[in-house]
């Protein structure tokens, strides 16, 4: 039995070890969140909150999430805290307990200043489409000349992602638009990326703690299932 433990254990090091080699480089378009034993990249995280927070959040809201949540992206107590203090709301600097600014609370408004086009919250907006977190890279790379035989109406841009290929949101990424920290090369299809894995863990911030949970029942059931055969064994030759 003891044997058996020894290459089941052997058996789900194998497994695991190449996922594991894999998630040590984001290779586009690929993300380390992606598969059964997927993980969220930290640094991927923060790259995207950084576009987010730089690109996006100026007309787009994220509602389900407080400031003290980016806490689940490695920042620890006083840079969640500077980063909600730069924030300012009605009522002054924002704190960790806000929720994320809403850069226009009013619908109406919103759409007077779009032409009639709402911008989306972001916060669901990966479990709101299919395969979202390939939606929304293949959405912000998707911008390109309009074939000549299209005619796109009044301030709509040609999408090859978005549904009818007309979207009212113009390119909202261009290279080095933002400084990464890490010093990754800020690319439009890197920034895509990033704010694409930042979006998809705002989405479902506890993928990481479920998958654990989930491979630790595996192991254990897996234990088990040894067991009971071993224990089986065990009687029946006995028995005999």
């Amino acid at each position: 039995m003891r044997r058996t433990l020894i290459a089941t254990a052997a058996l789900a090091i194998t497994l695991l070890a190449p996922n594991a080699r894999a998630q040590d480089t984001l290779n586009q378009p690929h993300w380390q969140s992606q598969g059964a034993f997927g993980s969220y990249d930290k640094a991927a995280l923060q790259r995207g909150f950084l576009v987010y927070q730089t690109v996006c959040a100026s007309c787009h809201a994220a509602g389900e999430l407080h400031y003290r949540d980016l806490a689940g992206l490695g920042f620890d107590t006083a840079q969640v805290a500077a980063i909600a203090a730069n924030v300012k709301l009605a009522d002054g600097p924002a704190t960790p307990d806000d929720i994320f600014k809403n850069p226009y609370p009013d619908p109406a408004a919103a759409a007077a200043a779009f032409g009639g086009a709402i911008p989306p919250d972001l916060s669901t907006i990966v479990s709101a489409r299919p395969h979202g977190t390939r939606y929304v890279y293949d959405l912000l790379t998707g911008y390109a000349a309009a074939p000549s035989d299209m005619t796109l109406m009044p301030s709509h841009y040609y999408n090859i992602a978005f549904p009818g290929m007309q979207i009212a949101m113009p390119p909202a990424l261009k290279d080095n638009q933002v400084t990464y920290a890490d010093g990754t090369k800020a690319t439009a299809a890197q920034e895509a990326s990033d704010v694409a894995a930042f979006l998809t863990w705002a989405a479902d911030p506890n993928l990481d703690a479920r998958k654990e949970i989930g491979l630790r029942a595996t192991l254990f059931l897996i234990f088990l299932t040894i067991l009971a055969i071993a224990t089986k064994r065990k009687i029946w030759r006995e028995s005999v």
